[in-house]
C-alpha cells in the first residue's frame, strides 16, 4: 500500500500530490516529480535492450517459441564456451608458472 504525499515540484514550485512512484507527475505544469530518478531508470532499461540487441542470436518478437528456445540456448552456450576458453587459457598460464618456478 502506498502513501500519497505532498511534494514541491521542481519544474513550477507548486505543491502537489506524490505516490513516490517514478513517473508520477506534477498536478498542474505534468512535469516528473523526480525527473533524475525517472532518466536514470529510463537508461538503465535502454541500456538493457541494447545488451540484448547485441547477442549473437537476437530474439525477435516474432519468433516462435521454438526458435526463442534454440537462440536463448545458442546465446547461453557461445557464453559459455568464451568462459571455458578464459578459464583454459588461465590454466594453462599457471601450469607455466608452476613449472618455471620448479629447480631443474
Amino acid at each position: 500500500m502506498s502513501q500519497i504525499r505532498e511534494i514541491k515540484c521542481p519544474h513550477c514550485g507548486e505543491w502537489t500530490l506524490w505516490n513516490g512512484d517514478i513517473d508520477d507527475r506534477c498536478l498542474y505544469c505534468d512535469g516528473f516529480l523526480e525527473p533524475k530518478r525517472f532518466s536514470r531508470e529510463v537508461e538503465k532499461k535502454i541500456r538493457k535492450e541494447v545488451i540484448k540487441e547485441n547477442d549473437y542470436f537476437f530474439i525477435k518478437p516474432e519468433d516462435s517459441e521454438f526458435t526463442r528456445t534454440l537462440k536463448t540456448f545458442l546465446n547461453n552456450l557461445r557464453w559459455l564456451a568464451y568462459y571455458l576458453q578464459i578459464v583454459f587459457f588461465v590454466f594453462i598460464t599457471l601450469i607455466l608458472l608452476l613449472l618455471s618456478l620448479l629447480p631443474g
